[in-house]
């Protein structure tokens, strides 16, 4: 029927049942599923579903520009800290804005802490003058529990917990307990086809039998990288990363040649890196890997490859994929929603650009940045260890089959961290 939600092209239950809940009218989905399972195939679904008045918001500024919408803070017009119920005051601007809002699709929402979602739910009650879950609003979340976790210091934690909030995740949020919520769990995984590979990174992303999926990992993966293919190697801090990258240019003798991104209007990430460095240093010989999707999809965002020629416009590639090309600026656009005055819809306007070439440094990536790549070749360097619960799993998850991936070192059934309230919440999701 016209307007009808559909995952065309790619037929999946779960994928279908969410958005029949969604176009059925239920107030609150929870679209949950871990690495390589279909969430991003499902937001593009729902964003071509564009009858209603609907907006994208993502806790992060690289998160909010992967699916095209705004930051929580940008959106709802809150502090980057914990704010205080009595603080939260929506502007005319934004209260107008969300007046006009049906339907809240929040992405990553497993980065977000639990007051967060408290300050969306008080800022909608406030700005539509309905106290009622999200003022009313659809609202829609994505993301997977078990994965990078938010980042809540010590001191943050404790405030938490005296405001009587059981943890910091989402799900601890007092309007999700108030709320009736519809779950959804993805489970079918498409990025892996090795029934056995998936099966350990299932164990290992729910905390079970780890000592024996470690083991069967570290006897498969403990090696020299496969020959003749040259590997991302993910590692947990950008230090490290850095390091391994300078030393990688460091060691070709080709002449270093820079190029420049230019920003327009307002084009800040919250404190998030730029997606491609201001000056961006190449070599011929450089390992890179692209950070956008190219429109004739000759490579994708992940696609790596080796510079073979370099030029005034841009860098010549030849990437994995045997695909040559060359490989020209970019622009990344950061929008603000507003409400058209004469059609009175929601539209995104675009307030801010940054142009720079696609590509960056790719002999390692941070496991942060690498969080929804699929990457054919990947050797792992968790250096002393894991330091925040599912940074193993995203890791791991990240390799395509067992034979693209290697480990620098053997792991550590301490290396795999999983929050067992997490895990809980996640196995009574998945009950329905």
């Amino acid at each position: 029927m016209a307007g009808e939600l559909t995952t065309a092209g790619r037929p999946d239950d779960a994928a279908e049942r969410a958005l029949g809940l969604i176009e059925g009218g239920a107030r609150l989905v929870l679209v949950h599923g871990g690495a390589g399972t279909g969430k991003t195939t499902f937001l593009h679904a729902l964003r071509k579903h564009d009858d209603r008045r609907q907006v994208f918001v993502a806790p992060t500024g690289v998160a909010a520009l992967n699916v095209g919408g705004q930051t929580i803070h940008s959106f709802f017009g809150l502090p980057p800290r914990l704010v205080g119920r009595d603080e939260i005051r929506p502007r005319p601007f934004a209260r107008r804005l969300m007046r006009k809002l049906d339907r809240l699709v929040v992405d990553e929402v497993s980065m977000a802490r639990a007051d967060l979602v408290d300050a969306m739910d008080l800022s909608l009650r406030i700005a539509r003058g309905r106290d009622e879950p999200f003022g009313g609003v659809q609202v829609v979340l994505v993301g997977d529990f078990l994965q990078l976790a938010p980042v809540v210091p010590m001191a943050e934690q404790q405030i938490l917990a005296s405001l009587g909030y059981e943890g910091p995740y989402a799900f601890h949020a007092r309007v999700l307990a108030e709320a009736r919520m519809a779950g959804v769990a993805f489970t079918t995984v498409h990025r892996q086809s090795d029934p056995v590979f998936v099966r350990w990174l299932d164990r290992l992303r729910r905390g079970e039998d780890v000592e024996a999926a470690v083991e069967a990992i570290n006897d498969a993966c403990v090696r020299p990288h496969r020959d003749g293919r040259e590997p991302v190697l993910l590692a947990g801090t950008n230090a490290r990363v850095d390091a391994y990258n300078a030393a990688g240019m460091a060691q070709l003798p080709a002449r270093e040649q820079g190029y420049l991104g230019t920003s327009a209007g307002e084009f800040g990430l919250d404190g998030d890196r730029l997606p491609v460095p201001e000056r961006l240093a190449l070599k011929v010989g450089a390992r890179v890997m692209s950070v956008r999707n190219d429109i004739a999809r000759r490579y994708v965002n992940g696609s790596t490859g080796t510079v073979v020629g370099l030029g005034d416009a841009g860098a010549r590639v030849r990437f994995d994929n045997g695909i040559e090309m060359e490989v020209e600026a970019e622009t990344w656009e950061r929008i603000r929603y507003a409400v058209d005055e004469a059609s009175e819809r929601i539209e995104a306007k675009v307030v801010g650009s940054y142009t720079q070439l696609p590509l960056v440094p790719a002999w390692a990536v941070t496991i942060h940045k690498a969080q929804g790549l699929t990457l054919e070749d990947v050797r792992i360097d968790l250096g002393s260890g894991a330091f925040a619960p599912g940074q193993s799993y995203v890791a791991l998850s990240r390799a395509r089959s067992l034979a693209g991936l290697s480990l620098v070192r053997p792991l550590r059934p301490r290396d795999i961290r999983v929050d067992p309230r997490v895990v809980a919440f996640v196995e009574d999701l998945e009950r329905g």
